[in-house]
């Protein structure tokens, strides 16, 4: 059942013409960090990379990257929008049924967002990935938080479900992982309060999240973030380095 999901929900993924901005309100926290981070990379694997926009967004930037999903659907239209953008010498994609199928190549960064809460086997991934990066490499790791408030209240449960959430991890459960995977943490970030967060997990209230642009997304973040010390975070980034 497990691939079936992600076949589905990538049913209605459409070809992207046009780039996203840094403050782009669903990607400006991983963004933030790709921006830190990506600075004289040669070479970028983005796992689990959806519709691309990460790929694209880096490829951008002048820096080789290739984009993996289990998705067979998902990586058709990312080869698509890369087409439609001219940025298919940069962006390459790839179907991969990560960690069980192993990606044979080096790189300097791996993106790692929202994917690692979905696998059955974590320290798996965790140890492939070690061995992909590049000695220096980074990894970049976002997942939802087991402190989300949300999620603390049972509001999350069935969203979880449904998108194939297996687990949630904190900042001290995931930095051990990564840590016993050979990795040394560089940084973590508790991020997405509990206002953000609603927006995601609400059907109705996330019809909304298209109309979040520009100063609003500033004034929207800047609340939000407010909100994280009071309610706690509903999201984690963990930055880490291969040595």
């Amino acid at each position: 059942m497990g691939k079936k999901i992600y076949e589905d929900f990538h049913e209605k993924t459409l070809i992207q013409k046009k780039l996203i901005k840094a403050n782009n309100f669903t990607y400006r926290h991983i963004l933030y960090f790709i921006n830190k981070y990506a600075v004289n990379k040669k070479n970028v694997v983005d796992i689990g990379c959806g519709a691309g926009t990460l790929c694209f967004y880096i490829a951008n930037k002048e820096i080789e990257v290739l984009g993996v999903d289990v998705s067979s659907k998902a990586i058709k239209t990312c080869q698509e929008s890369s087409k439609s953008m001219g940025l298919d010498k940069l962006a390459k994609f790839k179907v991969a049924d990560f960690p069980n199928k192993s990606i044979n190549r080096k790189f300097d960064l791996v993106v790692f967002t929202e994917v690692i809460e979905h696998l059955h086997d974590d320290k798996l991934a965790l140890e492939k990935i070690f061995t992909m990066l590049n000695k220096g490499g980074i990894v970049i790791i976002t997942t939802p938080s087991l402190n989300a408030p949300l999620y603390r209240l049972g509001y999350a449960n069935n969203f979880d479900k449904k998108v194939g959430h297996l687990r949630r991890y904190t900042v001290k459960s995931l930095s051990l992982l990564c840590k016993e995977a050979g990795l040394k943490i560089i940084e973590t970030e508790k991020v997405e309060g509990i206002l953000r967060n609603f927006l995601f997990l609400n059907p109705y209230a996330g019809k909304s999240i298209r109309f979040i642009k520009y100063f609003i997304s500033d004034f929207v973040t800047l609340i939000d973030n407010l909100l994280i010390p009071v309610f706690g975070e509903s999201n984690i980034i963990i930055v880490a380095k291969k040595n």
